[in-house]
């Protein structure tokens, strides 16, 4: 990824959704801010030095961390 985005705290509903998602291991589709899609179950959300980040697995079983500052939407 180009340098980080300016920190905006995602909303606490949205956060709370991404939460229940991977509590129910479903499958996300995740468009980000520099035009990428991902596609995958997400494994872990959480924040670290005041940024918030989940895991997301794909199904190869690859796993990738995302800063939700780089996240536009999910589906």
């Amino acid at each position: 990824m180009a340098s980080e985005p300016p920190y905006i705290p995602i909303g606490c509903a949205l956060h709370s959704e991404l939460e229940l998602a991977a509590i129910q291991r479903r499958r996300v589709r995740l468009q980000l801010r520099d035009g990428r899609e991902l596609r995958g179950i997400i494994a872990d959300v959480w924040t670290e030095k005041g940024r918030e980040y989940l895991r997301l697995r794909s199904e190869d079983g690859k796993e990738q961390v995302v800063d939700l500052a780089w996240m536009e939407s999910v589906g």
